[in-house]
């Protein structure tokens, strides 16, 4: 038969096991990653909002731009100046409570004729965000 422990006056030094310390240090290993990972939830979390509201500025200013080529052929006029004001969800609403403001600006046969210049700024109340698009739309002939 073996004996586990030879001699009868074991201390407790002898033996294996987590001490106190190495057990609070694991802790504190532990810890540091799980506040790691909390950090880069929040970072990822801020960072899909601005996601969103460049999406939803972009969209607004790209669905101008496609309106107005739809109809810029009916426009008559040397100039016009549109502005419109958008809740955080892309709908109309008034200037008090909008979140985007989308300014539209044309100008026919400019830079050449049978050519029109259209301008949208898509601009946000509560970030510094701009979006800013430039098209040149050529009627063609039929």
């Amino acid at each position: 038969m073996t004996m586990l422990y030879p001699n009868s006056q074991t201390t407790a030094s002898t033996r294996s096991g987590f001490t106190l310390l190495e057990t609070l240090f694991a802790l504190l290993v532990i810890l540091l990653g799980f506040l790691a990972a909390l950090s880069m939830n929040s970072v990822a979390l801020r960072s899909g909002v601005v996601n969103e509201t460049q999406f939803q500025a972009v969209f607004l200013a790209d669905s101008k731009i496609e309106e107005i080529k739809s109809f810029l052929p009916d426009f008559s006029g040397g100039s016009a100046t549109f502005t419109e004001h958008f809740d955080k969800n892309g709908l109309l609403t008034t200037e008090d409570k909008a979140y985007f403001t989308r300014r539209t600006d044309i100008a026919t046969n400019t830079p050449t004729a049978k050519t029109d210049e259209v301008r949208v700024m898509v601009t946000t109340a509560k970030s510094p965000l701009t979006i800013s698009y430039l098209s040149i739309i050529d009627h063609v002939d039929d």
